[in-house]
């Protein structure tokens, strides 16, 4: 099935071959992974500055109606529950593990707090919860929050974007199951058919991300210096142009299977792939390309060791801060592979 979409249009072309050019699929899921714990320094940028979004105090517990963000709009949200589900804390994380780690850890650095620190929770603790419609270029838009139990307003947290498969909201690869209330964690919706996100680099959905990021910024305590997007398939698509264009909002990012449309890319972050060399719907070669945009601009060389959890390979010689891992596996197909990708992921991003 291939998508593509311009912004102010949308051309919509079914085929039976895989997506090619966009990244839409019956994306699948399955079981999670791993554990494990905070910290880092880095660069990134801030979204602190960003036009602060009404109704920034007090968001009910079940979601409400109402509008936010740019230009006001109006719309009604109902309760988000919502997650990806799969079931999950165990898994395949040994913090430490997995031989030489020599590609720059980054260090451990002071967390820069923003706007929103000292404001209340104003929601359920340790679920999905529905915002108030977000208005996007004239559109009200879903989004949702996950804040942590015990959640520390004076505390800033790393935030996680999670960017979905086409098909649902909710199929995100499940960090909430490894994030040991560590971290608060966003995600949206698509607006392309089949609830799919419009990935090009000037696209309405990197706008989304835009003021999604200024909205929670403004409404919760986030370390502004770790903003991590992780995502699947169509979302990874998403990541990809992020990476490009985004990349000094952002400290590193996750992917499994997705694809690239970008160009004119400025920035770089650090980086964890998962990709199966089977995958029908976004061809590894895809992930290949980004990967190796990344190598060159962190400077790695060819040289990887392993990497836990297996198969996952780290390359070497990577700038400090900046390490770049490969997970590439078999047999797993267009799998969202929630049995290795979030312990891998979150482990990547606490080394940070």
């Amino acid at each position: 099935m291939i998508r593509y979409s311009k912004l102010g249009s949308v051309l919509f072309v079914l085929s039976g071959g895989a997506c090619a050019l966009l990244s839409c699929s019956s994306d699948g899921a399955s079981t999670s992974g791993g554990a494990g714990a905070t910290s880092h320094a880095g660069a990134g940028g801030s979204a602190a500055g960003a036009p602060a979004v009404a109704g920034a105090a007090g968001l009910p517990s079940g979601g409400q109606a109402g509008s936010i963000s740019a230009g006001g709009g109006s719309g009604g949200g109902s309760a988000g529950n919502g997650g990806a589900s799969s079931a999950g804390a165990s898994g395949a994380t040994s913090a430490g593990a997995g031989g030489a780690n020599s590609a720059g850890a980054g260090g451990a650095g002071a967390a820069v707090k923003s706007a929103g620190c000292g404001m209340p929770a104003g929601q359920t603790l340790h679920a999905w919860v529905e915002q108030p419609k977000m208005q996007v270029k004239g559109v009200d838009r879903q989004w949702w929050v996950w804040l942590p139990n015990n959640y520390d307003q004076s505390k800033a947290y790393p935030v996680l974007f999670l960017f979905h498969g086409c098909t649902a909201a909710a199929n995100v690869v499940p960090m909430q199951n490894v994030t040991n209330d560590q971290a608060i964690l966003v995600r949206g919706a698509g607006i392309n058919p089949n609830i799919c996100w419009d990935q090009s680099p000037d696209g309405v959905d990197m706008t989304f991300f835009d003021q999604m990021l200024a909205a929670v910024s403004a409404q919760r305590c986030i370390d502004t210096s770790r903003v991590f997007p992780v995502g699947y398939s169509s979302g990874s698509w998403l990541v990809n142009s992020l990476d490009c264009r985004r990349a000094s909002k952002l400290r590193a990012s996750a992917t499994v299977s997705g694809g690239v449309q970008s160009n004119n890319c400025s920035g770089t972050v650090a980086r964890i792939f998962i990709h199966d060399d089977k995958d029908p719907e976004n061809n590894i070669s895809y992930s290949i390309k980004e990967r190796d945009r990344l190598l060159a601009l962190n400077h790695c060389s060819t040289t990887t060791v392993a990497e836990d959890p297996a198969p996952c390979v780290r390359y070497q010689g990577c700038d400090p801060g900046l390490p770049v891992v490969w997970c590439q596996t078999s047999g797993k197909l267009h799998d969202r592979q929630d049995s290795l990708a979030p312990g891998a992921f979150w482990k990547f991003f606490s080394a940070l």
